[in-house]
């Protein structure tokens, strides 16, 4: 997204900062507005586009209260007045309950990411705004730098799909705050500062202290030449998954060996890592290290045999390895009525039915169950650590394999995506469309506005 142009009296341009947003399908678009400089400008250069253009959706405005600060309750009332007085909606959301003891922060994000989920979806949209500026970006850069790590030096994308459903867009990462102050000082807005903005004990004031003294304007081409060669390296990963591995059931991976190691080397971590990620279940690739030990298994000529890693076994064969979730650490939960949950980072199961569900991997039991049912040619080991489902002491499926037919009436069962699914940074669209098709799931929504800065 380019960095908007200024007008002579460096008024921010509403329809340079919002132009690569496609509104025209929408009825109603969710601004998160906490109270803050960023949030409030955001909310009301949006309010100066809707008033310029012809037709516009509703905005409505959702403050998020994580209850954390005894400031926090009155600064929703702020937000509500002045909004209020704006003529826009408003609604404020609250994060009630104890809190975690460690993880604070993390735990917020997610909690505030499904509370605005739940606004959009409430108010017939799926879009969300969100005021992160260029600020933010070179901090999250300068963080990201500081912890190691390729991908994530791309910064935060303009837009983010949460829960396959709902579009979290930033169309303020070319902005600094500054700007957006002088904004809101010009039009007679005040604003309310977060004191935890100012504390020391969190990384994030640290770096933002010790940017005063940092060149910010060199940031940026870095931050655009990194999206750049992730994007380019997602394509190479994507292909090379198209083109040399076969799943079966979602379950299991087959890789052509000779084509997968005929490719770059860091399109093969990539893949390996995203491979090992979805069928182990999980919500993250494995550090750089653990991709290139994968693809030393696969690819050198005098490694043979299996290997552990990542909750995924991986057996090499002379012409094609096999890669599955291994029989360790799968857990039995019970999905009770009315209720839906994720089982092992790999399935979303839904039960509708008036009893609990006894969710677990399939094991010897699994197997027998199947070939009773009369499906005995198997790949074995990946059916065991696929999912069962189990009421009243009894046996009712083994969903991974499709032509089974003993899913009960009342529970649905669909493969889940952790590495995607929750959090999809726009960056990695093509990578996880591939992914989708692969495993023969529904693809991701396509974003609506561009991801990078092409100057």
């Amino acid at each position: 997204m380019n960095v908007p142009p200024t007008n002579a009296d460096n008024r921010p341009d509403p329809e340079a900062i919002f132009g690569a947003i496609d509104f025209d399908r929408l009825t109603t678009v969710v601004v998160a507005v906490s109270g803050g400089s960023d949030s409030l400008a955001l909310l009301f250069l949006l309010d100066d586009l809707r008033k310029a253009r012809a037709s516009f959706p509703s905005l409505v405005a959702v403050t998020i209260d994580h209850e954390l600060r005894p400031e926090s309750a009155d600064e929703a009332l702020y937000v509500a007045g002045l909004c209020k007085a704006a003529g826009l909606s408003h609604r404020a959301l609250n994060w009630t309950g104890p809190k975690p003891v460690s993880g604070i922060s993390a735990k917020a994000r997610d909690i505030r990411y499904a509370l605005l989920c739940k606004a959009a979806s409430e108010a017939g949209t799926d879009m969300v705004l969100t005021g992160h500026t260029l600020d933010d970006q070179n901090e999250t850069f300068m963080m990201r730098s500081a912890r190691g790590g390729e991908r994530g030096l791309a910064g935060m994308a303009p837009a983010t799909l949460l829960e396959r459903e709902i579009w979290l867009i930033r169309p303020l990462l070319g902005i600094t705050r500054e700007r957006l102050r002088w904004y809101l000082r010009e039009r007679g807005i005040e604003w309310r500062d977060d004191p935890s903005n100012t504390n020391p004990r969190y990384e994030r004031v640290r770096v933002r202290d010790a940017l005063q003294k940092h060149d910010r304007d060199s940031i940026q081409p870095l931050i655009a030449e990194k999206a750049l060669k992730r994007q380019t390296l997602n394509s190479e990963a994507a292909a090379l998954l198209q083109s040399c591995v076969t799943v079966f059931n979602g379950i299991r991976a087959e890789v052509k060996l000779e084509h997968f190691c005929s490719y770059p080397d860091e399109a093969q971590y990539l893949a390996a890592g995203v491979l090992m990620s979805v069928l182990g279940g999980q919500p993250f690739l494995p550090s750089a290290e653990e991709c290139a030990k994968v693809v030393r298994h696969l690819c050198e000529t005098d490694i043979s045999g299996r290997m552990s890693l990542g909750r995924c076994i991986i057996q090499r064969g002379k012409t094609i390895a096999t890669i599955y979730r291994e029989m360790r650490s799968i857990p039995e939960i019970v999905v009770e009525p009315d209720s839906s949950l994720i089982w092992d980072g790999r399935y979303r199961v839904s039960n509708a039915t008036q009893k609990p569900v006894l969710i677990m991997a399939g094991g010897d039991a699994g197997l027998a169950f199947l070939k009773d049912v009369g499906i005995g040619d198997v790949h074995r080991a990946s059916v065991k650590s696929s999912p069962m489902l189990m009421s009243d002491g009894r046996i009712m499926a083994v969903p991974a394999l499709k032509d089974h037919g003993n899913v009960p009436a009342g529970v649905v069962v669909v493969r889940h995506v952790a590495l995607f699914d929750h959090i999809l940074s726009g960056y990695d669209e093509i990578l996880a469309a591939s992914v989708a098709k692969l495993f023969g799931l529904q693809d991701y929504k396509r974003f609506s506005v561009n991801q990078i800065d092409k100057k």
